[in-house]
C-alpha cells in the first residue's frame, strides 16, 4: 500500500461490521481514509511505506556512532555522507561499515521498523556521525506491513464514526468528537498509544 492508502478497505469493513451491501464503498473509504490519518497523527507515525525509495535528509545534532531516523520499513539502498559540507554527498557508507536498529526488528512475529543507524566499532572508513554533518538517506519508509491492530482500530474506529456499531453514540457527528465521546473509542486509542506510539527524544 502507498502511504496515503487507508488501513482498512471497504470490503474488510463490511466483513467486520456485518455489512453486505456495496451501495456505500465508496464513502466508507473516504471515511477509513480519513481514520488512518487520524491515528497518524495520535501515534506520530505512519503504518504503509513508500512503493518506491525515496531520499530523507538528517542533521546530526552531537557527534555519535548512532544516528536516529525515521521508520525504516527496509534496509536503505544509499546512506550517503556530505563530509564536505558542500552538498555534494561523495561518502557512502558501505553495508559492513553500519547496522540498523533494533537489531532484530524486522524477525519478530510483528515486523517492525528500524528506527537507528549505527556505524559499527570495525568499520574501516568511518567511526562517527558528525554533528551538523548532513546525512542522506535512500530508502523505503514506514512500516513493513500495516499492523493486524492498527488495521482492526481503524475499521472499529470508523464504525464508531459512522454509527454503525453498539460502541458509538448518536450525539457526535465527527471524527475527532466521536473519539472523545465514546469510551470505547478512547480505550482504542489508549491501546494503540501504549504499543505503537512513535517515541519522541529529547
Amino acid at each position: 500500500m502507498a502511504i496515503d492508502s487507508p488501513y482498512a478497505i471497504a470490503s474488510e469493513y463490511r466483513t467486520v461490521t456485518g455489512r453486505t451491501d456495496t451501495g456505500a464503498d465508496a464513502q466508507i473509504l473516504l471515511d477509513l481514509t480519513a481514520v488512518s490519518r487520524y491515528l497518524e497523527g495520535r501515534l506520530e507515525r505512519f503504518f504503509n511505506n513508500d512503493l518506491a525509495v525515496v531520499q530523507r535528509t538528517y542533521i546530526p545534532t552531537v557527534t555519535s556512532d548512532t544516528l536516529r531516523v525515521d521508520d525504516l520499513a527496509f534496509a536503505p539502498t544509499i546512506i550517503a555522507l556530505d563530509t564536505e559540507g558542500d552538498g555534494t554527498y561523495a561518502s557512502t557508507l558501505a553495508a559492513t561499515d553500519y547496522e540498523l536498529l533494533p537489531v532484530n526488528a524486522a524477525v519478530g512475529p510483528e515486523p517492525r521498523p528500524w528506527t537507528q543507524i549505527r556505524i559499527l566499532p570495525w568499520s574501516d572508513d568511518y567511526s562517527t556521525f558528525t554533528k551538523d554533518e548532513r546525512v542522506r538517506l535512500t530508502a523505503r519508509w514506514g512500516w513493513p506491513a500495516v499492523p493486524g491492530a492498527i488495521k482492526q482500530a481503524t475499521i472499529h474506529l470508523t464504525a464508531i464514526l459512522r454509527l454503525e456499531t453498539p460502541r458509538a453514540t448518536n450525539r457526535v457527528v465527527e471524527l475527532g468528537d466521536a473519539i472523545e465521546a465514546s469510551p470505547e473509542a478512547q480505550h482504542i486509542i489508549r491501546q494503540l498509544t501504549d504499543n505503537y506510539r512513535r517515541i519522541t527524544y529529547v
